[in-house]
C-alpha cells in the first residue's frame, strides 16, 4: 500500500471511530482549530450527510420509528457500513436487515425498509422495453406451457409477514397505521418506464412470478400458483403483468 494510501486508510478510520482520532492529527493542519477540532467537525459531516441519504431513502420507515430512533440507528448503520463505493445512490442497501438485527421486535418495520430499498433498486434498474402483449399473441397457443419469461431489470418482490403495503402507505400519507389484522401482502415493485409503480399483488400472483423469475416455464409456475390457491386465474394474471411491463422477453 502506497503511503497516501495508508493515510487515506487511516483517515476513514479516524473519522468512523474517535479512539484512532491521534492516529492522523500530526497530519491536520490547526490553522487556528486544534486538529482534533477539525476531525470532529469532519466526523459530523460525514455522519450528517450520510443519515440524511438514509432518510430520503426510508422515509416511511422513519415515520414508522420515530425521527429520534431512526436517527440513532442511521448513525449506527452508518459507523458500522461506511460506503464501500462512490455513488451514495447505492448506499443503504444493508439497512433493511441492520434494522432487522437491531431492533428484532420491529420486523415489520424492517419489511417497510425493504419495500422502500427495492423502490430505490428500481429506481436505477437499466431501463429496457417491455414485452408486448402482441408479441405473446403472436406465439402459437399450444407453445404456452414451456414458455419461459425474463423479467424486467427493475422487478422486485416483496413479502412479509404483516400488511407491508399498508403501512407503507399510511406512513406516507402520515394517516393511522392499519389494522393489525389485515395478514400477510406480496408488494410488487416495477419501474417500466419513467416512474416506479408499488402495488401489493395475491399470494398466488407472487408465488407465479418467483418460479418465473427461478426459470421455470409458464406450465410450473403456474402450478406453483394454483398450489396457492386453486382458484388462481392466470389468464388475467398475464394479462396484467403484460400490460404492466413485468417481462421483457419471452422464449
Amino acid at each position: 500500500m502506497s503511503p497516501l494510501h495508508e493515510l487515506q486508510a487511516a483517515f476513514a478510520r479516524a473519522l468512523l471511530d474517535p479512539a484512532h482520532t491521534g492516529t492522523v492529527t500530526g497530519g491536520i493542519v490547526a490553522a487556528g482549530i486544534a486538529p482534533e477540532r477539525r476531525l470532529a467537525i469532519y466526523r459530523h459531516n460525514v455522519l450528517a450527510s450520510l443519515r440524511r441519504v438514509l432518510e430520503g431513502t426510508f422515509p416511511a420507515t422513519r415515520r414508522l420509528l420515530g425521527a429520534r430512533a431512526f436517527a440513532e440507528l442511521a448513525e449506527r448503520f452508518v459507523l458500522a457500513h461506511p460506503p464501500d463505493r462512490p455513488q451514495l445512490v447505492a448506499y443503504g442497501a444493508g439497512f433493511p436487515a441492520f434494522l432487522r438485527e437491531q431492533r428484532p421486535e420491529a420486523a415489520e418495520v424492517a419489511d417497510v425498509a425493504a419495500l422502500e430499498w427495492a423502490r430505490e433498486e428500481a429506481c436505477h434498474a437499466p431501463d429496457a422495453a417491455p414485452l408486448a402483449p402482441a408479441a405473446l399473441q403472436a406465439i402459437p397457443v399450444e407453445r404456452y406451457p414451456a414458455l419461459r419469461f425474463l423479467p424486467h431489470p427493475s422487478l422486485r418482490l416483496i413479502h412479509s409477514a404483516g400488511p407491508v403495503y399498508s403501512r407503507w402507505r399510511a406512513a406516507l400519507d402520515e394517516v393511522p397505521e392499519p389494522a393489525p389484522n389485515l395478514g400477510p401482502e406480496q408488494v410488487l415493485v416495477l419501474r417500466p418506464a419513467m416512474t416506479v409503480t408499488t402495488r401489493p399483488i395475491a399470494a398466488a400472483d407472487a408465488a407465479l412470478l418467483e418460479a418465473l423469475l427461478a426459470g421455470g416455464t409458464l406450465a410450473e409456475a403456474a402450478a406453483e400458483a394454483i398450489a396457492v390457491d386453486a382458484a388462481f386465474d392466470l389468464e388475467a394474471a398475464l394479462t396484467v403483468h403484460l400490460t404492466g411491463g413485468s417481462f421483457v422477453a419471452c422464449q
